[in-house]
């Protein structure tokens, strides 16, 4: 009996080990409760509730995150840790909270959005590049334009935003063509190696006669003028010599 006893309690042990709930910051449950006397924010977190439970960064999950991020109460929840927030690890894990990096493009975009410095210099880039970026080509301007949104504290993630594999269009377009195309162009150009011109032989008088070597002193070669005079003597005592 006794034995069974044990085993009984070191069951109840474990399992209460297990069930214990986990633990949730003083900052997460205030923001929570807020929310909760929210009937707005109180919907809205309820739909992420029941959306973000597969952690597989499904639409709808991304949705539903977005979509409390837009109301004041839900943005002030999800700036916490998140440590009561449902389905925080697929958020954390589908980039959706928005103080972890890196961000989904979305959110990345919609953070910038609801802070005032950020927004301002991200309008500016939207309204004068949208169009030229989506053409696959981003000015001095354009580029200078992007530059200031990243960097603000709330734009600087934008840089390293992702998409999932479950995408629609808006996080590609954003993060491939309305981003990337003035990012790459920001990239240094490689330098190009120094080039060097070969000499080029352009006056005759500059070729090596073939006939002489290559490292021959001119003034060890005989002069043609003195062997002409040095053949004619050795005709002139031959002929002396056949005569005598």
């Amino acid at each position: 009996m006794t034995r069974w006893m044990r085993l009984l309690v070191w069951g109840c042990t474990i399992t209460s080990i297990f069930a214990q709930p986990p633990q949730h910051s003083e900052e997460c449950l205030k923001a929570s409760k807020q929310c909760e006397e929210n009937t707005d924010c109180i919907h809205r977190l309820a739909v992420l509730q029941s959306a973000c439970v597969t952690n597989t960064c499904q639409p709808q999950c991304r949705e539903s995150a977005l979509n409390l991020y837009q109301n004041r109460e839900g943005r002030q929840l999800l700036r916490t840790d998140a440590s009561c927030v449902p389905g925080r690890y697929e958020l954390e894990k589908c980039g959706l909270l928005p103080t972890r990096s890196p961000k989904h493009c979305s959110m990345a975009k919609l953070v910038c959005e609801t802070d005032l410095q950020c927004n301002a210099k991200w309008e500016v880039f939207i309204s004068e590049c949208e169009g030229e970026t989506n053409q696959g080509r981003c000015s001095e301007q354009c580029r200078q334009h992007l530059n200031a949104t990243l960097s603000t504290a709330n734009g600087a993630d934008l840089k390293t935003c992702t998409c999932t594999d479950k995408e629609d269009q808006r996080c590609l377009q954003l993060k491939d063509i309305t981003l990337r195309t003035c990012l790459e162009a920001d990239k240094p150009k490689p330098t190009p190696p120094p080039f060097v011109e070969t000499n080029r032989v352009t006056d005759v008088d500059n070729e090596i006669d073939s006939r002489r070597p290559a490292n021959a002193d001119p003034r060890d070669l005989p002069d043609s003028a003195a062997q002409m005079a040095l053949s004619a003597s050795l005709v002139l005592v031959m002929l002396l010599l056949a005569q005598a």
